[in-house]
């Protein structure tokens, strides 16, 4: 008994410390991004930065932020992320809902399509040959139309609305409802959790989406946020700094920390919105992914 007990208590141990070091290994990255962000210049140049800021210098964000191209970049990425967001939770439900009834014709072959794509994939060429050929290069339906449908997510749906109480769908049928009036008024409401995770999957896709408008996209002024990003990362900072008239050139703003602070920028808003959808992301999650 008390061998039992101890072993408990190691494996105990050794979980919580396993654990422990994740956090610490996830915590880390954003922690030293945001305090070298905001240190001092000579702290930042003698690598000197790790958990925690050393002094506080704004001039970084100064720089970043009075760069017009980032406020276009800006709203370009919450256009693409907002409308992007509300193609792919409609386009994902009907089809997950359509899915999800075993009264569907021909719902194992359609089921069987649609798992094909996660494993077999036209490729970048195809893509762009097919994107081009349609006449979207070049605009905002270039980065939404091909991702439209995630294959993982919509098994995920169709997993939970599976699930979802036949009777209350049969009672708003007697009651006179056609399907889609019972997937609007019965279903979406009662549906909040799947949605909700399914839209943050979505949104953070499309907030870090790079790829895409790198492939489609000519006009800089179409430029999502990512794309300023790797331009900055890649980029000169000195050159990138004197840009920016505002910022007195003779104060000296290093490549770290306008990589840093336009990360931080970049990432803020999905950091701020988590926290508040977190309880319906892990519910969502789990109810869309066991069956049973």
């Amino acid at each position: 008994m008390n061998a039992g007990r101890w072993a408990s208590r190691l494996f105990d141990v050794l979980t919580n410390s396993w654990l422990l070091l994740v956090v610490v290994a996830t915590i880390y990255p954003f922690l030293h991004v945001a305090s070298v962000s905001i240190s001092e210049v000579n702290a930042v140049l003698e690598k000197r930065v790790t958990f925690f800021p050393i002094g506080f210098d704004t001039t970084a964000y100064k720089a970043v932020l009075d760069n017009s191209f980032l406020w276009t970049s800006y709203g370009n990425t919450v256009m693409y992320t907002l409308i992007g967001t509300a193609v792919n939770l409609v386009l994902t439900t009907l089809m997950a809902y359509a899915l999800s009834k075993r009264s569907l014709y021909g719902r194992g072959f359609f089921t069987v399509l649609v798992v094909f794509t996660m494993f077999f994939h036209g490729g970048v060429i195809p893509n762009y040959l097919i994107v081009r050929e349609l006449g979207l290069i070049n605009s905002m339906w270039a980065v939404i139309l091909p991702v439209a449908v995630s294959t993982w997510n919509l098994m995920i749906m169709r997993t939970f609305f599976q699930e979802f109480p036949s009777e209350l769908e049969e009672a708003a049928i007697m009651d006179g409802c056609n399907p889609l009036q019972v997937l609007l008024r019965i279903v979406v409401p009662l549906s909040k959790p799947i949605l909700l995770t399914i839209m943050l999957f979505y949104a953070v896709w499309h907030w870090n989406s790079y790829f895409l408008p790198l492939v489609y996209l000519n006009d800089k002024a179409k430029y999502p946020l990512q794309i300023l990003l790797q331009q900055i990362l890649i980029s000169d900072s000195t050159s990138f700094a004197e840009a920016n008239a505002s910022i007195d050139p003779s104060k000296l703003i290093i490549s770290d920390s306008i990589k840093y602070a336009t990360i931080v920028v970049a990432i803020a808003p999905i950091v701020m919105v988590y926290p508040f959808i977190q309880k319906y992301f892990v519910k969502g999650a789990m109810m869309g992914s066991v069956k049973g």
